[in-house]
């Protein structure tokens, strides 16, 4: 054998990469489990009742961040940030049409308001 190669052979990357995403899946799944308990399947915006479904329609379950995970990454797996919603809600948070004020704790209490539009 050469003696540049290593034995063992270390691991390929792609299987660090995959280990990564199923660790940061199975903590985004622990999160939703957490989030739709605490929630009882209502939306936090409007108070419809919420349902997993695979449809598009205005009862469906959405999880939203109330900090960005690009802005807090360290916060994208903590229920404290993560809120259950309906799609409508949820279209009109991303768009910024809702916005919620106060305190961005998902474990207490919760306000939103309509965003005012852009002078433009």
């Amino acid at each position: 054998m050469s003696e540049h190669r290593s034995f063992p052979k270390p691991t390929p990357r792609l299987q660090d990469r995959v280990q990564q995403r199923r660790e940061a899946m199975r903590a985004w799944l622990e999160c939703c489990r957490i989030v739709d308990a605490r929630d009882k399947y209502l939306c936090r915006c409007c108070g419809r009742k919420v349902r997993k479904t695979l449809t598009v329609c205005p009862e469906r379950l959405e999880h939203h961040h109330l900090h960005g995970r690009r802005v807090a990454p360290e916060r994208r797996y903590d229920p404290s940030a993560v809120i259950t919603v309906c799609l409508e809600c949820h279209g009109g948070l991303t768009r910024h049409e809702i916005e919620p004020i106060g305190v961005l704790n998902a474990d207490g209490p919760l306000h939103f308001t309509q965003a005012k539009p852009a002078a433009g």
